[in-house]
């Protein structure tokens, strides 16, 4: 793991709350897998936010069409970092099983 004194990705120096939480990983060796893990919960926690967001957005009567297109922008983000960490983690298996059960069910009734 990197040292956690090292300039964060963002290169903005890192709070409090967030260098102990850094520290508390380097002094913990985390293992890869459990570090894939801490990063799903992390991004749960994002798109919360993200979803906050949206609910702001939709509140506001007139909302910026700039705050739009960024938040469409983050929007695929997220989802994107999603889909890459269920995928190393194999935890989006079951959901794509799904998928393709109802769209061949679909397909079916298509054809009926």
């Amino acid at each position: 793991m990197s040292n956690a004194n090292e300039a964060s990705p963002t290169d903005e120096p890192a709070t409090t709350a967030i260098q102990q939480v850094l520290d508390a990983m380097e002094n913990a060796a985390i293992k890869p897998e459990d570090a894939l893990q801490i990063s799903l919960v992390l991004l749960n926690f994002v798109e919360e936010y993200h979803l906050d967001n949206l609910e702001e957005l939709l509140a506001d009567e007139q909302p910026d069409a700039i705050s739009i297109a960024v938040w469409a922008a983050d929007s695929a983000r997220v989802k994107a970092a999603r889909e890459l960490l269920e995928e190393v983690l194999g935890e989006d298996d079951d959901e794509d099983g799904l998928d393709e059960e109802m769209e061949l069910e679909v397909e079916d009734d298509e054809l009926v």
